[in-house]
């Protein structure tokens, strides 16, 4: 017992060195203070470009039951960015394509102007965000005014009911967007690149570490008190506390910018900056139908889901992959040596990354499955379908995902078992070019 509790003490000081020494490296501590910046200020960047108009949005508003005859039309108002057009009946699409407008409503009977969801056909480009929001707006009076008509209420009455338009952007002869679907793709796929960024990073470096400690024959000092064993657990664990510290630095930081950018700059996270379309949000009760759609999907995402997935793949494709990456530094010399063993670790993790983007279009594939449960590829591959679950596009797989999870585990126990026979042999050895054929006999070293 007290032996054991002396190994657990040794094996935490190496943890807590290697967590020390990266903490307070200069590029650590830019890298996490630029990290957030970079983000938010990119994020920034894209909303701002996405308000830009090109040009004035010609919308065509089609009548499909001859509404337009009991409806004063004027109550629909232009603007710099969106002008209105109104036609009699009902547009075919390979009408509106030779005319010269840009997008086509075709206006539906008036039911329930509370939940009312309009195709909007668009030809080249779809309109941009505020748009959007000006074309939503507008049909929200409209359908007012038709109720109140057809229930013969007052001003007054009407103005009691909300109106709610929103807008499904549809490309002509193409079929509508699944938007939710698309969203939970994109930010599964997106905690897949970040997943399969920072293997690499945080691989390379205790890579570089074990190699740097065994060319100095510092490790043949450490060794002489600790197990070769211990000293690899060590270096993986303190890296892995360092990858963690930073995650949280990032997310906790870019709160606070998105907060204070929000406060500072209100024209560019808010809706582009246009007084006239700021007024009219404040005006309604509702947001534009493009912002509550946001506002919809946000509301759709399973954050801690998300969050825990996102952890618990990154943990454990990090632990995996970092044995190895371990083992590699400890059988070189040379970081020249290291490609013949990078190759076998890479091609996995790169025939993953192919494999995640096939799971955008295609998540039920049997190549997405297979390789969403095997360790090697499944902390990339299964992070595209969990963004779809923590969206609600597809049903949370509980068979499927556990059955991935175990593997994951299996798989890390696994690799550090043989990553642990090459680097107590390897991390002593010196001036030896090593083969396969060499490691082969390190693995089936008893002792």
């Amino acid at each position: 017992m007290k032996e054991r509790r002396l190994k657990l003490n040794k094996t935490w000081l190496i943890i807590k060195r290697e967590y020390l020494t990266r903490v307070k490296k200069k590029s650590f501590i830019i890298m996490t203070l630029l990290g957030p910046i970079l983000f938010v200020g990119l994020m920034a960047l894209a909303v701002f470009l996405s308000q830009q108009e090109k040009g004035t949005t010609e919308v065509l508003i089609a009548d499909t039951n001859g509404q337009f005859a009991v409806m004063d039309t004027s109550l629909v108002k232009d603007s710099k960015s969106v002008k209105f057009f109104f036609h009699g009946s009902d547009m075919s699409d390979k009408a509106f394509e030779a005319s010269p407008y840009d997008v086509l409503i075709r206006l539906e009977d008036a039911d329930d102007i509370r939940n009312k969801t309009l195709p909007m056909i668009y030809k080249e480009n779809e309109p941009s965000a505020l748009s959007q929001n000006k074309i939503a707006n507008e049909l929200e009076k409209v359908y007012q005014e038709l109720i109140m008509i057809q229930n013969k209420m007052s001003k007054e009455e009407i103005e009691s009911l909300t109106a709610k338009v929103d807008l499904q952007p549809q490309k002509i002869f193409e079929e509508a967007k699944d938007i939710p679907t698309e969203v939970g793709a994109i930010v599964g796929f997106f905690m897949s690149v970040i997943i399969y960024m920072f293997l690499f990073i945080y691989g390379a470096q205790i890579m570089r570490s074990v190699m740097e400690e065994k060319t100095s024959r510092i490790v043949e000092v450490i060794v002489s008190s600790v197990r070769p064993f211990q000293l690899m657990m060590g270096k993986i664990v303190g890296v892995a506390m360092v990858g963690l510290t930073q995650f949280l630095i990032w997310i906790l930081f870019s709160n606070i910018l998105f907060l204070v950018f929000g406060i500072m700059f209100p024209d560019i996270f808010s809706g582009g900056g246009q007084v006239e379309a700021a007024s009219e949000m404040m005006k309604d009760a509702n947001t534009s139908a493009f912002a509550t759609k946001i506002w919809e999907i946000i509301h759709q995402i399973n954050f801690p889901f998300l969050i825990g997935m996102f952890l618990f793949y990154f943990l454990g494709g990090y632990l995996l992959y970092s044995s190895l990456f371990a083992a590699i530094g400890s059988a070189v010399d040379h970081e020249s040596d290291t490609q013949q063993f990078m190759i076998p670790i890479m091609m996995p993790m790169i025939f993953g990354f192919i494999i995640a983007e096939m799971a955008i279009l295609n998540p039920d594939g049997p190549a997405v499955y297979w390789t969403s449960i095997i360790p090697f590829t499944s902390p990339v591959v299964m992070m595209v379908k969990v963004g779809m679950m923590g969206m609600g596009s597809i049903p949370i797989e509980w068979g499927t995902l556990l059955l991935s999870m175990a593997l994951l585990i299996l798989g890390f126990f696994f690799t550090t078992w043989l990553a642990g026979k090459i680097y107590r042999t390897g991390i002593l050895m010196h001036g030896k070019k090593v083969s396969y054929k060499e490691l082969w006999k390190w693995l089936t070293y008893k002792v």
